[in-house]
């Protein structure tokens, strides 16, 4: 989670859970048909993102990034330390676990990993087994391994052979299932909204878990620890009432779980971690960073010392006289903890942001990096690409590039103004602050239009790169999420209160010429081809309307795709629609009978997408950039490669409904 609190958990874990329940396994790729027309196959990949978590093994450190597992090396007085390998993954790496000489990964895409780091310095995937989407966490305890995975529930898998690893069961409990510890016959599941607490689960016979207990707590449970016959449980604020913190559990008797203690914090901590009598927890929001309670006497725990920080910590693991802290975008802190009421980062490890918007401008792509800020790949060769600048901002979430300058929507704080004439070593020469949260930028002349979040459409003057001046706005009714220009015409994606068409033929006096709302729709993008809008319209799907008479415009199609789409671009007559974690291509020659011709299933939310020469630069969330080429008309995919293959289907048009 990133820094500051603004439904902090409302955005990230409803949307994971409404993905989830409409989702379950993920569909496997399959042809359509018998005569394959098109396909979607991935040509390249930047895989660093967040940090989530980490594991330790003697002198090495594993951290999770994007979907890369990176290994640092430390000398013998742990003050040097050097990153000496990495690992690329599927998808996004949610937990590490060290045993012996494997490392186990619990990888968000829905696998769990197996690692050979019996040369720590050359980590090697030996063995995979396939999992339900959104795997959180990892525990192995012999030759078994039990995954936390959401709504699945806890899954238990042979790792026997490490090289085939087995699922055997998989365990509903009756929520979202958030952390797992094992501790000899028991179970133990941080388990989030339905049925929301401690579930204690008898594995004596793993093949057939069963509950024995549960504990009920307010907010949201997210990370168990245990150490003899206590639990540890750290939970999230829900709603204003709940008590976040650490509560302290006696499970002498698992059928009947008695609190012992509570330490409450302001907002709450996502994982915790328990060594010598001393609790560490990852604290979020007015929390964030690393927060040391003292719990010898588990029945009045209390706060030792911490590590504060202004972006919100994700996991927390111990070893000897060090805390390793999963920093989120801010990338892997290493805390001296040898005093716990003096807590110093010792050494620290950069990483990638969360992608949230793309613009590419051959050769470069141009990444919104969440709380990163701005960073320019280099994606001339997409089988080595490579980052060759960065400039950190206060939360980047859209880019647009236009000539020598980057115009990046930063969030709370307005836009900023950046030259990327030398991408090695961009810089900011403007800045200005608008009311609201810039979501999305588009540039046209020397003006910027900026979708303000709540307060709608700003036209901001750009003539003089180094004073950016506002001319003029306009209030949407909504929340304006993205803004597209073409000619005298802004439209602007204004959330539940749909699309907003606005006249800025004179800038000064922007005006609501008409408007659209889709039944039960969320418009989150929006893209011009012509006299066409394409609506990223949430549940609805892909909306195509008629803006000839943008006084009217008038609905002629939708494609109701099966999730929720949030972002869009139409290029060479295609439609690429971002929904959820697919990205789908629609055939739009004509627009009232529009045809899915391809699909591809990202590891990450599809947040935005750049189409240049029939490849798409997909902005993936915490998965990096994914780079996406379209084979049509009998193309067939490279050897190897991930894609799926789909025949014409018919977009459902007005007069079908």
């Amino acid at each position: 989670m990133g820094g500051r609190y603004r439904g902090l958990i409302a955005a990230p874990l409803l949307l994971t859970v409404a993905a989830a329940s409409a989702d379950g396994m993920p569909p496997s790729p399959a042809a359509v048909g018998s005569s394959p027309a098109y396909a979607l196959q991935k040509s390249g990949r930047w895989h660093r993102g967040p940090v989530y978590s980490s594991a330790v093994s003697g002198n090495h450190v594993f951290f999770g990034s994007g979907g890369a597992i990176r290994v640092l090396e430390s000398d013998e007085d742990t003050v040097t330390w050097r990153e000496v390998a990495s690992v690329d993954t599927s998808g996004v790496v949610r937990d590490l676990f060290v045993s012996g000489s494997h490392l186990y990964v619990a990888d968000d895409s829905g696998a769990l990993l197996v690692v050979d780091i019996s040369n720590p310095d050359s980590p090697k995937e030996t063995g995979r087994a396939r999992l339900s989407e959104y795997v959180r966490a990892v525990f192995v305890d012999g030759r078994y391994a039990y995954l936390a995975a959401q709504w699945a529930g806890l899954v238990v898998v042979d790792i026997s052979d490490p090289t085939q690893p087995v699922v055997l069961k998989t365990h509903k409990t009756k929520g979202v299932a958030q952390d797992v510890h094992v501790t000899g016959s028991l179970a133990l599941v941080a388990n989030g909204y339905r049925s929301n607490g401690l579930r204690l689960i008898d594995i004596s016979d793993p093949l057939q878990p069963k509950d024995v207990g549960h504990f009920d707590m307010p907010g949201i449970a997210y990370g168990v620890f245990a150490v003899g016959k206590h639990a540890y449980v750290v939970s999230l604020e829900q709603n204003e009432e709940d008590e976040a913190g650490l509560t302290v559990l006696d499970i002498s008797d698992p059928t009947n779980p008695v609190k012992t203690g509570f330490h409450k914090v302001k907002y709450g901590a996502e994982r915790v971690w328990v060594e010598n009598a001393t609790a560490y927890l990852a604290g979020v929001a007015n929390d964030a960073g690393l927060i040391v309670v003292d719990v010898t006497d588990v029945t009045a725990p209390r706060w030792l010392g911490g590590y504060d920080s202004p972006t919100c910590s994700e996991s927390v693991t111990v070893s000897g006289s060090l805390a390793y802290l999963a920093h989120g975008d801010r990338g892997l802190e290493i805390i001296d903890i040898s005093r716990p009421t003096a807590t110093p980062v010792v050494n620290h490890q950069d990483a990638a942001g969360k992608v949230r918007g793309v613009h590419v401008v051959d050769p470069y792509a141009y990444l919104a990096n969440g709380y990163t800020g701005l960073r320019i790949l280099d994606v001339s060769d997409r089988s080595a690409i490579r980052e060759v600048g960065h400039l950190p901002t206060y939360r980047s979430l859209g880019v647009h590039v236009s000539g020598l300058y980057a115009y990046v929507a930063d969030d709370f704080q307005g836009i900023r103004i950046i030259d990327i004439s030398a991408p090695a070593s961009p810089r900011e020469v403007g800045h200005l602050d608008t009311p609201g949260e810039a979501m999305r930028i588009t540039v046209s002349g020397n003006l910027a239009y900026v979708a303000d979040g709540p307060s709608g459409l700003r036209l901001i003057d750009v003539s003089r790169s180094r004073s950016p001046m506002e001319i003029s706005a306009y209030d949407t009714p909504g929340y304006a999420y993205d803004v597209h220009v073409a000619g005298r015409l802004a439209l602007v994606a204004d959330g539940e209160s749909g699309l907003r068409i606005v006249d800025v033929s004179d800038p000064s006096a922007p005006r609501e010429i008409g408007h659209h709302l889709p039944q039960d729709g969320d418009v989150r993008g929006v893209d011009i081809a012509g006299p066409y809008a394409y609506l990223a319209s949430g549940k609805p799907g892909l909306v195509v309307l008629d803006i000839s008479d943008p006084g009217d415009p008038r609905e002629v199609g939708r494609f109701d795709t099966p999730h929720s789409v949030r972002s869009v671009q139409v290029a060479d007559s295609n439609a690429y629609v971002g929904d959820l974690k697919w990205l789908r291509v629609f055939d739009v020659s004509n627009p009232s009978a529009a045809r899915e011709i391809a699909s591809y299933k990202t590891p990450g939310y599809a947040e935005d997408i750049s189409v240049v020469d029939a490849t798409a630069y997909v902005a993936n969330y915490d998965a990096g950039l994914m780079i996406l080429g379209l084979a049509g008309h009998g193309e067939s995919c490279a050897s190897g490669a991930s894609c799926e293959v789909r025949t014409p289907l018919p977009l459902r048009t007005v007069d079908d409904r």
